[in-house]
């Protein structure tokens, strides 16, 4: 009896624990579930995300897309080095790196689209897979300007050979003149012993016989045809001399043929200052000069884009006025600007007055609609000069070699020659007659000196333009 219940005891506690360990196989089965559920949802969240930065094939190919990674980066990181490397290369820029690939990738495109369009007809649009050819752009670029330096190269050639012949051209001029000349002088020495020699004869020919008369006569008969003989001397001399003339003409005419010349306007598109921080919200923009550069509060500039010609109009993209001068920099608010073509670092800033070494030298001339009304100002050219002055030019009353620049405003009008009736009535009208006559010959003969001397001439409102102050001399009321 002992024995079985000792044995029923043993078979409960087996029991008893077979249900114990079932109980926890079971428990650490359901955890094992859950724990392997969890561990493949992430490794499938792992290997989409792996899929979204390379497919299965792209991962192990690696090494051919990217090639070496860079030591202590992952292959991302140096693709993006990558990327990094070739926007330096093509833009010259330092790229930032919060800005995407992509960004970078689209920035480029469209400098390099913004370089073609600049181009125009300069640059064959050799088009590639997926887009400009940049490479074989260059290399037509390249050919072209090889070209172009072989025809300079010509064009200088013919030039310095029709220099040699110029200056020979002239020397034998040269020699021809002074040859005239001397003849010319002799001539006239000879003109004037005659002259003395006549006038001593007909002195005498008055208290003369009638024999010492015919005598005379014939003596002055003589030495006027010598006179006739000399004078035929010098018209051929003289004609000489204009054929002469006319060679050297033909010469010049030629040399101004292969000899290109200079534009004169283009000191007055020469940049003043460079714009080093543009503020668009606030309509601000900082200039690299100050007080140092004497730049000065209300100073105006003139905005034009540095990768186009300057419009022949001399109208620029905006207008600024300084308002805050420091020691090395100056703060200058956005007076005019298109917002299709805003203001950007680099673009030209141009006052045609204002200079930060030197004073430029105006002359004013002819008469100038300043209130712009269609009606001619007394003292329109007095505003002018007080405008030029006020901002540091120097106004001259003629025009020399020292002169930079010639503001022209319209011809003066010359009244009709006033009649004895219009005199009678009104006696100062032959005054003012002959004071806009002589105001109109100054005009055109300022215009004639500054073409010969190659000064730049601007009118009034590309005068306005070219300083900035078109804007503002509309809206003040101050011209």
């Amino acid at each position: 009896m002992a024995a079985r219940s000792s044995q029923s005891n043993t078979m409960l506690y087996s029991l008893i624990t077979f249900v114990g360990l079932f109980v926890i196989a079971t428990v650490c089965a359901v955890i094992f579930y859950v724990k392997s559920e969890e561990y493949r949802t992430q490794l499938e969240t792992l290997r989409t995300d792996t899929e979204r930065l390379a497919t299965a094939r792209e991962q192990t190919a690696l090494t051919r897309i990217v090639g070496k990674a860079e030591t202590g980066k992952s292959y991302l990181a140096t693709m993006q080095s990558l990327v990094n490397t070739l926007y330096r290369a093509i833009t010259g820029q330092e790229p930032s790196e919060e800005i995407p690939s992509d960004v970078k990738v689209n920035d480029v495109i469209m400098q390099i689209n913004t370089t073609m369009a600049a181009l125009g007809d300069d640059a064959n649009p050799a088009v590639g897979v997926e887009g400009v050819a940049l490479l074989n752009v260059i290399e037509d670029l390249k050919q072209k300007l090889d070209g172009a330096r072989t025809r300079l190269q010509q064009l200088q050639d013919a030039y310095y050979a029709l220099q040699d012949d110029f200056d020979n051209l002239q020397e034998q001029i040269q020699q021809r003149q002074n040859l005239f000349l001397s003849e010319l002088d002799t001539s006239q020495t000879l003109v004037d012993q005659i002259r003395t020699e006549y006038e001593q004869l007909r002195q005498q020919m008055e208290n003369a016989t009638e024999e010492q008369i015919a005598t005379y006569r014939e003596r002055l008969e003589n030495e006027q045809a010598r006179l006739r003989a000399r004078q035929l001397e010098l018209q051929e001399t003289e004609r000489r001399l204009q054929e002469s003339e006319s060679l050297l003409q033909d010469a010049l005419a030629k040399l101004e043929a292969i000899k290109p010349r200079p534009d004169v306007e283009v000191p007055a598109f020469r940049p003043d200052a460079r714009i080093v921080r543009v503020d668009l919200q606030n309509e601000l923009v900082t200039l690299d000069v100050g007080r140092q550069d004497r730049v000065y509060p209300g100073l105006t500039f003139a905005i034009y884009q540095s990768n186009v010609p300057i419009p022949e109009d001399g109208k620029g993209k905006a207008e600024i006025e300084v308002f805050q001068v420091g020691q090395q920099v100056s703060v200058a608010r956005i007076v005019r600007w298109d917002r299709r073509n805003p203001i950007v670092p680099d673009d030209l800033v141009v006052n045609l007055i204002w200079d930060p070494k030197t004073s430029n030298q105006f002359v004013v001339v002819g008469d100038f609609d300043t209130t712009r009304d269609g009606r001619i100002n007394l003292d329109g050219a007095e505003q002018v000069k007080e405008l030029i002055e006020r901002w540091g030019g120097v106004v001259r009353d003629d025009i020399n070699i020292d002169t930079d620049f010639v503001i022209v405003g319209a011809e003066p009008v010359v009244p009709p020659r006033p009649t004895q009736d219009e005199l009678d009535v009104d006696p100062t009208a032959f005054q003012r007659y002959e004071n806009s006559r002589r105001r109109a010959e100054v005009y055109n003969e300022m215009l004639t000196k500054a073409g010969n001397l190659r000064v730049p001439v601007f009118n009034y409102e590309r005068f306005l333009y070219l300083i900035g102050y078109d804007t503002l001399s509309a809206k003040m009321g101050v011209n």
